[in-house]
């Protein structure tokens, strides 16, 4: 027996659409989800389960004739392309990429302190040695 699909697809895109929309407008709305669902005579846990489809970019909304709308795996509904939430996937990417970008950093504060420290040793050497450098005259009144 095939399962029939309860909600179109147009349905599910309009109504994940409408609670991004909403949640972009109204921040502080915790009921956005069972006020669509009602506006839209959807279950509000089915709405749900299209969300956290959507979010992690599971679903794919497909077209009546069977080849896709544009509304393709992963990306977001038209109305939600510049508000969307990243999924997991390019959340964990992300994380990725800034661990590589920490242990470069750490490597050249290592690095840098290493240097630091060659030129302090070098500071401390000329200034016990009675050489005068340079920065040992500045403020100081000549002698007579």
């Amino acid at each position: 027996m095939v399962f029939d699909r309860k909600y179109s697809d147009e349905v599910r895109q309009r109504a994940v659409e409408r609670v991004l929309e909403r949640r972009r407008d109204e921040p502080e709305n915790r009921s956005i989800v069972r006020e669509v669902a009602e506006e839209f005579e959807v279950g509000p846990q089915s709405l749900r389960k299209w969300l956290t489809r959507y979010d992690d970019g599971s679903y794919d909304y497909d077209s009546p004739d069977g080849h896709g709308d544009g509304w393709e795996a992963g990306t977001p509904p038209p109305a939600a392309r510049q508000q969307r939430r990243p999924s997991q996937r390019e959340l964990q990417a992300r994380i990725e990429e800034l661990e590589r970008r920490i242990t470069v950093l750490q490597e050249d504060n290592r690095s840098l302190t290493r240097v630091v420290s060659l030129l302090a040793d070098q500071l401390r050497a000329a200034t016990t040695s009675g050489v005068q450098t340079p920065d040992s005259t500045i403020g100081h009144p000549p002698r007579v």
